[in-house]
């Protein structure tokens, strides 16, 4: 590989290592869905893909039809599963590859019905049942009729069912297994109409650690998969479920530094003149700001590591530089790694110490980072 600015590693093995901590708590028949939407959180969608099967997952989970069709373009050939919108556009592509679309409006589902008829194929789909979260789905208190006129369409197959949780982050179950008790309810009706649908799916990340009510034959494992911890709460019972699963982050963001300066006490750095020097310090600039992913936010308030040593961001956070105090670590010069997630040395950087300064959640922290910088996959 050659000498990169600004780039991401990322361990193969921690993702597998992660699914392994996943399965092992699962019923022996329950399938995985590796979910790499987002262009995997992050981490780049083809290689995370081919990672996840590697490390047995039976599914692919994507936000559109189009990273969807990627993955099938690249040769991937797992059960993939579009888990939101879908170009109409594309649809055709979708039925041939054999790509299962989620289903939430009726409509939808009669055209891939019109369309599958039309090309002679089956195409396979998904419900979605809206049980609280009031985002994507069938309302659960009216959607049985609708469900049997899908059921009803020639050349579908409604391969699963499935719901999303509102608060399955938090230790307090009570409304998770209230959505529980709303989908088995109407999964119930459904059997009693005599539709039955092989794949039932509602746990993410945290319902799957937190609630095995929620682990039907088919669980979606997302920001954890990358060895991100799903629970926002710092409870003792999530640190002790944390120290039990023991994730492996996968991701870690270098660049490199570009210039070194001395600036005297008093002067200040950076648009707006937001930081002074209390003394003579020597400032790092490095390449990296908002246009490449690395927050605002983090503007007097960011560090990252330099030869093992933390240095704190100095002034705003620019669109495409940033600057460090390395006042205290010593010979600092242009081209040395700078750590901006992950660990050098005794110092770390983690995307949950990033998302606490920034006021948000780790997923953003590791989604934001900008898909044209370079992944280099390690073993």
């Amino acid at each position: 590989m050659k000498e990169q600015i600004t780039w991401l590693e990322v361990s193969r093995s921690a993702i597998i290592h992660n699914i392994h901590q996943f399965k092992k708590n699962f019923r022996p028949e329950t399938e995985f869905l590796a979910v790499v939407k987002g262009n995997g959180y992050g981490h780049g969608l083809i290689e995370t893909a081919k990672t996840t099967v590697r490390g047995g997952a039976n599914w692919l989970g994507t936000v559109n039809l189009q990273e969807a069709l990627e993955l099938r373009k690249a040769g991937i050939k797992s059960k993939i599963l579009v888990l939101s919108y879908f170009n109409p556009a594309e649809l055709k592509d979708a039925i041939i590859n054999n790509i299962a679309l989620t289903i939430y409006y009726l409509p939808a589902a009669t055209k891939i019905s019109e369309l599958a008829k039309k090309i002679n194929k089956k195409a396979q789909i998904h419900i979605k049942i809206d049980t609280g979260t009031n985002r994507l789905g069938f309302d659960y208190r009216n959607c049985l009729s609708t469900i049997i006129k899908i059921n009803q369409l020639p050349n579908i197959v409604i391969q699963g069912i499935f719901t999303h949780f509102a608060d399955a982050e938090k230790t307090d179950q009570s409304f998770t297994n209230l959505q529980i008790e709303r989908f088995g309810n109407l999964y119930n009706q459904l059997k009693k109409n005599h539709i039955h649908i092989k794949y039932q799916h509602a746990a993410c990340s945290a319902a799957a650690i937190l609630n095995k009510n929620s682990h039907y034959n088919l669980i979606r494992i997302g920001i954890s998969l990358y060895g991100l911890w799903s629970l926002d709460e710092k409870t003792t019972k999530s640190i002790s479920l944390k120290k039990s699963y023991q994730l492996k982050p996968a991701l870690s963001w270098y660049t490199r530094v570009i210039q070194v300066k001395k600036v005297p006490a008093g002067d200040t750095i950076g648009y707006g003149k937001t930081f002074t020097t209390k003394k003579n310090s020597t400032i790092a600039v490095i390449p990296v700001g908002y246009n490449e992913g690395y927050d605002r936010r983090l503007s007097n308030q960011g560090r990252v590591a330099i030869h093992g040593r933390y240095c704190q961001i100095r002034g705003r956070v620019c669109a495409n530089l940033t600057m460090v105090d390395v006042t205290d670590v010593k010979k600092v010069r242009p081209g040395d790694k700078v750590t901006l997630i992950g660990r050098d040395g005794q110092a770390e950087i983690t995307a949950e110490e990033l998302a606490e300064k920034m006021r948000t959640i780790n997923y953003e922290v590791v989604t934001r980072i900008n898909p044209n910088l370079p992944r280099v996959f390690i073993n």
